[in-house]
Parts: structure tokens; C-alpha cells; sequence
């Protein structure tokens, strides 16, 4: 099977925090992911430990019932059920405040059928009717499947939604159509993530799985950021005051974070810890990691994109707090709504 170990690592911390932090107030959370190789998309509510919501297939659409609880050691155990309240599944995180690694499963009621689960929370905050809603492609000839977004709502989309949508399709068909397997069939997945959505902005990844039939397969992010007031897509440089060195700046602070992230992970997978030494030199320059090669927008920070060598593609997606390019942002930017 499939994944994305770098996408989930970096936003599962947020996205526990938010859900455990719920103890004290309820709260809804949306999130998508896969169970398995199917892409999914989950709301649900915290109200103390009591946990309760919905999810579906994107390539089905019918939503089903999910009820359940957190328990004291981190764990997270739903009840899957269907329109007429049959029990159809279940859902088991063994640690879900675990930001490496929940350890969540699928199965059948009887424990059949286990598959991974994976799921990042969404940025939602639209107001005005708007949602996003997943659309797919699937060619089983070709090993084609895709899930992409879309906006909709109950009034006529306004032209830049409407721009929103056209941009987005672009990307994913421009995706599949340079998908070229050696001999003519492999594996091409597409999945994607609300970075964040309100009334005038919007901030989408498109997270990339292919398999030719080379020597390996490959990752790689697609982004979008849409100002739907202004109706144009806006631009990294866009975020930052003129002539500021911000790249710079961002390349900084991701060689000492990639080396501590670096650390962690070998300090996880290490059978002695102990013999885990911290590196004396940085595993990327400052170099190799001035040149962003995609970007998006989160209330907490950026997220940016490289294109690396596929033995350092772990690091590919980052997360840039605000308070290490603040200085550089313009004041009525982009950026601006979450400082």
C-alpha cells in the first residue's frame, strides 16, 4: 500500500491537539485521508470524550455514521454505522494523540479486512454557503484515480469560484496526462487537502502517488492559493514585503528543523537510541533549500514545498511557523488575517 509518511507527520500534531484540546468545549473537525487505498472525508464532533460524526467514500458519496470515545490513554475507538443503523465497521486508534503515529485501523465489526488509516485535519471556515466538495477520476485501464476539490454551494458560484474550480481540474488532468507508465499501465493516486478555505481565500495541496514502473515510485505536491475577492491566484511573492530577503530567512530555519525532525526519526526506528549521535553537519544547505518550489497558507503558518533528491523527499513538505518570516510579511497581505 501507498504513503505519505512526511504529509502525515507534520500535521497530525495539530490536528490531535485540536481534537484532545476538546475536553473542555465541543468541537467539530473535518479531515480527509485514505483507508486503504480509498480516499475518505470525516467531520467529526468532540464533546469531552464523547465522539460522534459522519465520513464517506469520495468514489460513493452516502454517508455513514460514526459514534465513539476517547479513553485515558489516547486511544479513539468508532462504531461504524450505516442508513438504517446497522453496524458496518469499526475505526481503532490505538494512540491517537501519537503525532508520528496513531496507529489507526478499518475493519469490519468482526476485525476482518483490517486497512490503514490515514487522515489530516482540514482548515475549514467558510460562512457564506461555500464548501468544498471532492470529485474523482478513475481510469482502471490506466491505474488512474484521483480525488480533487471543488467548491459548490446552494447560490450560482460567483466567477471566481468558478476560476477556483477550472485551476484546480487544470492541475489534476495536467497531473494525469504526464503520467506516462512504461508499459502502460501503473499507478497514479491523487488526494488532497484543505490547507485553508474561507469567503475570500482559499489554499489547496494536491498530494501525488505514481508508479511508472521505474526504479521507484514518486511523491509530490501540487498547490493553489486563490484570493476569491480578488478573483486571481496569488503568488508567493505576493505574501512578502518588496526586496525582503524571506527566502533567506525560510531556508534557515528548515535546515535546523529538517535536521531536528531528521534526529526524531532515527532516534524512532533506532533498536538502541543511545547509539543515535546528532549529525555535526545539517543533511541539506541553506542552498539547496532557498528556492521554494510550491507554497500554501495555514492559520498557524506556511507550508512549502521542495523538490529534493528521492533519498531526502521525506523533507519535500515543511511547515513554517509565521513568527519566522512575520517581519518580512506585507501588513495588508495575504498573510496578514493570521498575525
Amino acid at each position: 500500500m501507498k504513503r505519505h509518511p512526511h504529509t502525515f507527520i507534520l500535521f497530525s500534531t495539530f490536528a490531535v491537539s485540536l481534537c484532545l484540546s476538546s475536553s473542555a468545549a465541543a468541537q467539530t473537525r473535518d479531515y480527509r485521508g485514505e483507508i486503504g487505498n480509498n480516499h475518505i472525508q470525516m467531520r467529526l464532533n468532540f464533546n469531552g470524550a464523547n465522539v460522534s460524526g459522519i465520513y464517506s467514500y469520495d468514489s460513493v458519496g452516502q454517508d455513514l455514521k460514526l459514534t465513539g470515545q476517547l479513553n485515558a490513554r489516547g486511544g479513539l475507538e468508532l462504531k461504524e454505522s450505516d442508513a438504517k443503523g446497522k453496524q458496518t465497521g469499526k475505526f481503532v486508534c490505538k494512540n491517537f494523540n501519537d503525532p508520528v503515529d496513531p496507529e489507526c485501523t478499518w475493519s469490519r465489526v468482526d476485525g476482518t479486512r483490517e486497512a490503514m488509516v490515514l487522515l489530516e485535519s482540514q482548515n475549514i471556515a467558510f460562512t457564506n454557503g461555500l464548501e468544498i466538495k471532492p470529485k474523482t477520476i478513475s481510469n482502471r485501464k490506466t491505474g488512474v484515480g484521483a480525488s480533487y476539490p471543488q467548491l459548490a454551494g446552494k447560490e450560482p458560484l460567483s466567477a471566481a469560484a468558478q476560476a477556483f474550480n477550472r485551476k484546480v481540474l487544470a492541475l489534476t488532468q495536467k497531473a494525469i496526462n504526464e503520467f506516462a507508465p512504461i508499459d502502460g499501465h501503473g499507478a497514479f493516486d491523487a488526494n488532497y487537502n484543505v490547507l485553508f478555505g474561507a469567503n475570500d481565500l482559499v489554499s489547496v495541496e494536491l498530494t501525488v502517488y505514481y508508479d511508472g514502473g521505474g526504479a521507484h515510485p514518486n511523491n509530490y505536491f501540487l498547490s493553489l492559493t486563490y484570493d476569491l475577492a480578488a478573483n486571481k491566484e496569488i503568488k508567493f511573492e505576493d505574501l512578502f514585503q518588496p526586496g525582503t530577503d524571506y527566502n533567506t530567512a525560510i531556508a534557515k530555519y528548515m535546515v535546523e528543523d529538517i535536521n531536528q525532525r531528521a534526529y526524531a526519526v532515527e532516534l524512532k526506528n533506532a533498536t538502541d537510541p543511545k547509539q543515535v549521535q546528532k549529525r555535526d553537519e545539517p543533511i541539506l544547505s541553506i542552498e539547496q533549500l532557498s528556492e521554494v518550489d510550491g507554497w500554501g497558507l495555514t492559520p498557524k503558518g506556511l507550508i512549502v514545498y521542495f523538490d529534493l533528491p528521492h533519498v531526502l523527499a521525506y523533507f519535500d513538505k515543511n511547515f513554517v511557523p509565521y513568527s519566522v518570516v512575520k517581519q518580512y510579511l506585507k501588513p495588508n497581505g495575504p498573510a496578514a488575517r493570521f498575525q
